[in-house]
Protein backbone atom coordinates (compact mmCIF):
# COMPACT_ATOMS: atom_id res chain seq x y z
CA UNK A 1 0.00 0.00 0.00
CA UNK A 2 2.82 2.45 0.95
CA UNK A 3 4.24 1.82 -2.53
CA UNK A 4 1.05 2.68 -3.96
CA UNK A 5 0.96 5.73 -2.61
CA UNK A 6 4.54 6.81 -3.39
CA UNK A 7 3.64 6.10 -7.02
CA UNK A 8 0.15 8.55 -7.17
CA UNK A 9 2.57 11.07 -5.15
CA UNK A 10 5.43 10.97 -7.90
CA UNK A 11 2.50 10.94 -10.43
CA UNK A 12 0.36 13.81 -9.01
CA UNK A 13 3.71 15.68 -8.90
CA UNK A 14 4.53 14.99 -12.26
CA UNK A 15 1.23 16.01 -13.46
CA UNK A 16 1.42 19.13 -11.07
CA UNK A 17 4.73 20.44 -12.69
CA UNK A 18 3.80 20.11 -16.49
CA UNK A 19 0.73 22.03 -15.75
CA UNK A 20 2.95 24.61 -13.18
CA UNK A 21 6.14 24.78 -11.79
CA UNK A 22 5.17 26.85 -8.31
CA UNK A 23 1.80 24.44 -8.27
CA UNK A 24 4.70 21.01 -8.86
CA UNK A 25 6.72 22.94 -6.05
CA UNK A 26 3.92 23.67 -3.70
CA UNK A 27 2.59 19.91 -4.20
CA UNK A 28 6.22 18.71 -3.50
CA UNK A 29 6.15 21.17 -0.02
CA UNK A 30 2.49 19.48 0.94
CA UNK A 31 4.14 15.71 0.38
CA UNK A 32 6.77 16.20 2.50
CA UNK A 33 5.05 18.12 5.37
CA UNK A 34 2.59 14.79 4.49
CA UNK A 35 5.54 12.45 5.40
CA UNK A 36 6.99 14.15 8.18
CA UNK A 37 3.76 14.83 9.87
CA UNK A 38 2.82 10.67 9.14
CA UNK A 39 6.39 9.45 10.01
CA UNK A 40 7.69 11.48 12.50
CA UNK A 41 6.08 9.31 15.38
CA UNK A 42 8.15 6.17 14.10
CA UNK A 43 10.91 7.92 13.74
CA UNK A 44 10.84 8.61 17.73
CA UNK A 45 9.90 4.94 18.25
CA UNK A 46 12.85 4.00 15.92
CA UNK A 47 15.48 6.30 17.80
CA UNK A 48 13.51 5.16 21.09
CA UNK A 49 14.02 1.08 19.81
CA UNK A 50 17.82 1.97 19.06
CA UNK A 51 18.47 3.32 22.90
CA UNK A 52 16.61 -0.10 24.30
CA UNK A 53 18.37 -2.17 22.79
CA UNK A 54 21.67 0.17 23.79
CA UNK A 55 20.34 -0.54 26.98
CA UNK A 56 19.17 2.68 27.89
CA UNK A 57 15.87 2.59 29.40
CA UNK A 58 15.39 6.08 30.25
CA UNK A 59 16.45 7.34 26.63
CA UNK A 60 14.46 4.44 25.28
CA UNK A 61 11.10 5.95 27.76
CA UNK A 62 12.05 9.70 26.17
CA UNK A 63 11.99 9.16 22.86
CA UNK A 64 8.84 6.73 22.90
CA UNK A 65 7.26 9.39 25.00
CA UNK A 66 7.30 11.50 22.23
CA UNK A 67 6.13 9.28 19.70
CA UNK A 68 3.00 9.14 21.85
CA UNK A 69 2.67 12.43 22.43
CA UNK A 70 2.05 13.18 19.05
CA UNK A 71 -1.38 11.20 19.21
CA UNK A 72 -0.15 9.10 15.99
CA UNK A 73 1.71 6.12 17.39
CA UNK A 74 0.41 2.70 16.07
CA UNK A 75 -1.02 -0.05 18.68
CA UNK A 76 2.31 -1.36 18.02
CA UNK A 77 4.05 1.46 19.16
CA UNK A 78 1.97 2.19 22.19
CA UNK A 79 2.50 -1.33 23.08
CA UNK A 80 6.42 -0.89 23.07
CA UNK A 81 5.99 2.06 25.01
CA UNK A 82 4.04 0.67 27.48
CA UNK A 83 6.81 -2.05 28.06
CA UNK A 84 9.21 0.52 28.17
CA UNK A 85 7.39 2.26 31.25
CA UNK A 86 7.06 -1.00 33.16
CA UNK A 87 11.02 -1.65 32.63
CA UNK A 88 11.56 2.23 33.93
CA UNK A 89 9.29 1.58 36.96
CA UNK A 90 6.25 3.52 35.83
CA UNK A 91 3.64 0.50 36.06
CA UNK A 92 0.60 3.21 36.15
CA UNK A 93 1.49 4.97 33.42
CA UNK A 94 1.79 1.83 31.34
CA UNK A 95 -1.49 0.87 31.97
CA UNK A 96 -2.91 4.09 30.77
CA UNK A 97 -1.76 3.71 28.06
CA UNK A 98 -2.79 -0.16 27.52
CA UNK A 99 -6.33 0.48 29.11
CA UNK A 100 -7.56 2.38 25.86
CA UNK A 101 -6.61 0.57 23.48
CA UNK A 102 -8.52 -2.55 25.24
CA UNK A 103 -11.20 -0.75 25.00
CA UNK A 104 -11.73 -0.36 21.05
CA UNK A 105 -13.72 -2.68 20.11
CA UNK A 106 -13.67 -2.19 16.39
CA UNK A 107 -9.81 -3.35 16.99
CA UNK A 108 -7.98 -6.38 15.78
CA UNK A 109 -8.06 -8.96 18.26
CA UNK A 110 -4.62 -9.74 18.00
CA UNK A 111 -3.88 -6.44 18.66
CA UNK A 112 -6.57 -6.30 21.64
CA UNK A 113 -4.89 -9.51 22.85
CA UNK A 114 -1.21 -8.03 22.85
CA UNK A 115 -2.15 -5.07 24.54
CA UNK A 116 -4.21 -7.65 27.37
CA UNK A 117 -0.59 -9.82 27.34
CA UNK A 118 0.92 -6.89 28.47
CA UNK A 119 -1.36 -5.41 30.83
CA UNK A 120 -0.66 -8.78 32.59
CA UNK A 121 2.38 -7.97 33.37
CA UNK A 122 1.25 -4.20 34.54
CA UNK A 123 -1.11 -5.63 36.86
CA UNK A 124 1.90 -7.86 38.21
CA UNK A 125 4.15 -5.02 38.38
CA UNK A 126 1.06 -3.05 40.85
CA UNK A 127 1.11 -6.44 42.87
CA UNK A 128 -2.37 -7.49 41.53
CA UNK A 129 -1.25 -10.98 41.33
CA UNK A 130 -4.68 -12.64 41.20
CA UNK A 131 -5.98 -10.17 38.35
CA UNK A 132 -2.14 -10.65 36.31
CA UNK A 133 -3.10 -14.38 36.63
CA UNK A 134 -6.93 -14.46 35.76
CA UNK A 135 -6.33 -12.33 32.41
CA UNK A 136 -3.65 -14.25 31.13
CA UNK A 137 -5.48 -17.70 31.97
CA UNK A 138 -7.99 -15.78 29.79
CA UNK A 139 -6.28 -15.11 27.23
CA UNK A 140 -4.31 -18.75 26.99
CA UNK A 141 -8.47 -20.31 27.55
CA UNK A 142 -9.24 -18.03 24.53
CA UNK A 143 -6.36 -19.58 22.08
CA UNK A 144 -3.72 -16.53 22.41
CA UNK A 145 -0.77 -18.76 22.87
CA UNK A 146 2.96 -17.61 22.67
CA UNK A 147 5.99 -17.85 24.70
CA UNK A 148 5.06 -14.52 26.68
CA UNK A 149 2.02 -15.79 27.66
CA UNK A 150 3.20 -19.63 28.81
CA UNK A 151 6.16 -17.54 31.09
CA UNK A 152 3.65 -15.61 32.75
CA UNK A 153 1.30 -17.82 33.56
CA UNK A 154 4.41 -20.54 34.67
CA UNK A 155 6.18 -17.41 36.72
CA UNK A 156 2.83 -16.05 38.60
CA UNK A 157 1.18 -19.57 39.18
CA UNK A 158 5.11 -20.11 41.02
CA UNK A 159 5.02 -16.75 42.48
CA UNK A 160 1.30 -17.26 43.73
CA UNK A 161 2.49 -20.45 45.41
CA UNK A 162 -0.42 -22.70 43.03
CA UNK A 163 -0.22 -26.45 43.34
CA UNK A 164 3.00 -27.36 42.17
CA UNK A 165 2.37 -30.64 40.36
CA UNK A 166 -0.47 -28.51 38.30
CA UNK A 167 1.78 -25.70 37.59
CA UNK A 168 4.55 -28.31 36.34
CA UNK A 169 2.18 -29.67 33.62
CA UNK A 170 2.19 -25.75 32.50
CA UNK A 171 5.85 -25.47 32.29
CA UNK A 172 6.22 -28.79 30.80
CA UNK A 173 4.18 -27.56 28.18
CA UNK A 174 5.99 -24.24 27.96
CA UNK A 175 9.18 -26.10 27.33
CA UNK A 176 7.48 -28.35 24.72
CA UNK A 177 6.34 -25.15 23.03
CA UNK A 178 9.34 -23.27 22.87
CA UNK A 179 12.54 -24.63 24.61
CA UNK A 180 14.64 -21.54 23.65
CA UNK A 181 13.05 -19.52 25.63
CA UNK A 182 14.84 -18.06 28.94
CA UNK A 183 11.82 -17.35 30.75
CA UNK A 184 10.34 -20.74 30.43
CA UNK A 185 13.41 -22.89 30.87
CA UNK A 186 13.87 -20.77 34.32
CA UNK A 187 10.09 -21.80 35.38
CA UNK A 188 10.68 -25.16 34.91
CA UNK A 189 13.94 -25.49 36.50
CA UNK A 190 12.49 -23.42 39.02
CA UNK A 191 8.91 -26.11 39.24
CA UNK A 192 12.03 -28.96 39.60
CA UNK A 193 13.77 -27.70 41.93
CA UNK A 194 10.50 -26.77 44.39
CA UNK A 195 9.66 -30.68 43.84
CA UNK A 196 13.16 -31.52 44.98
CA UNK A 197 14.45 -32.54 41.42
CA UNK A 198 17.23 -31.47 42.26
CA UNK A 199 18.76 -33.08 39.03
CA UNK A 200 16.65 -32.16 36.55
CA UNK A 201 16.68 -28.48 37.79
CA UNK A 202 20.37 -28.09 37.03
CA UNK A 203 19.45 -29.74 33.50
CA UNK A 204 17.15 -27.24 32.39
CA UNK A 205 19.26 -24.54 34.13
CA UNK A 206 22.19 -26.00 32.06
CA UNK A 207 20.28 -25.29 29.18
CA UNK A 208 19.36 -22.17 30.02
CA UNK A 209 23.25 -21.09 30.29
CA UNK A 210 23.76 -22.31 27.19
CA UNK A 211 21.19 -20.02 25.51
CA UNK A 212 21.34 -16.81 27.92
CA UNK A 213 24.20 -16.13 30.81
CA UNK A 214 23.01 -12.91 31.40
CA UNK A 215 19.96 -12.82 32.67
CA UNK A 216 19.58 -12.35 36.98
CA UNK A 217 16.71 -14.64 37.67
CA UNK A 218 18.89 -17.59 35.94
CA UNK A 219 21.70 -16.98 37.24
CA UNK A 220 20.55 -16.55 41.08
CA UNK A 221 18.38 -19.20 40.49
CA UNK A 222 20.56 -21.78 39.39
CA UNK A 223 22.77 -21.04 41.85
CA UNK A 224 20.13 -22.11 44.53
CA UNK A 225 19.83 -25.41 42.50
CA UNK A 226 24.22 -25.75 42.41
CA UNK A 227 23.62 -25.33 46.24
CA UNK A 228 20.81 -27.74 46.75
CA UNK A 229 23.42 -30.34 44.99
CA UNK A 230 26.09 -28.93 47.30
CA UNK A 231 27.76 -27.97 44.09
CA UNK A 232 29.19 -24.50 46.35
CA UNK A 233 31.92 -23.42 43.62
CA UNK A 234 29.50 -23.73 40.88
CA UNK A 235 26.99 -21.71 42.90
CA UNK A 236 29.79 -18.91 43.05
CA UNK A 237 30.88 -19.67 39.57
CA UNK A 238 27.31 -18.83 38.49
CA UNK A 239 26.44 -15.60 40.96
CA UNK A 240 29.58 -14.23 39.49
CA UNK A 241 28.40 -13.83 35.70
CA UNK A 242 25.49 -11.38 37.55
CA UNK A 243 27.48 -7.94 37.50
CA UNK A 244 27.14 -8.49 33.63
CA UNK A 245 23.40 -8.88 33.52
CA UNK A 246 20.98 -5.91 32.45
CA UNK A 247 18.43 -5.08 35.15
CA UNK A 248 15.09 -2.56 35.04
CA UNK A 249 12.60 -2.06 37.65
CA UNK A 250 11.44 -5.52 36.10
CA UNK A 251 14.09 -7.67 37.21
CA UNK A 252 12.12 -9.61 40.16
CA UNK A 253 15.36 -10.46 42.52
CA UNK A 254 16.78 -7.88 44.63
CA UNK A 255 20.27 -7.32 45.48
CA UNK A 256 19.59 -8.51 49.05
CA UNK A 257 18.50 -11.84 48.15
CA UNK A 258 21.53 -12.00 46.13
CA UNK A 259 23.98 -11.20 48.78
CA UNK A 260 21.92 -13.76 51.30
CA UNK A 261 22.37 -16.46 49.12
CA UNK A 262 26.08 -15.39 48.61
CA UNK A 263 26.28 -15.53 53.00
CA UNK A 264 24.76 -18.92 52.72
CA UNK A 265 27.16 -20.18 50.19
CA UNK A 266 29.90 -18.96 52.36
CA UNK A 267 28.44 -20.44 55.53
CA UNK A 268 27.83 -23.67 54.05
CA UNK A 269 31.50 -24.21 52.36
Amino acid sequence: MTLLYILAACAAVFFAFNINVWAGVALVAVIIGAGIYYYIPRYYAAKGNQAYYAGDDEAAYRWYKKSYDTGRSTVNIKASYAYVLMRTGREDEAEKVLDPIIRVKSLDPKKRNMAKQQRCMVYYRQGRLDEAIEEVQALFDDGYINSNVYGMLGFFKLLRGDDLNETLKICEAAYEYNKDNRDILDNLAMCYYRLKRYEDAERISNELFEKSDSFVEGCYHGAQIAVALGKYDRAEEILEKLPECKRSAMTTVSEEQIEELKREIESKK
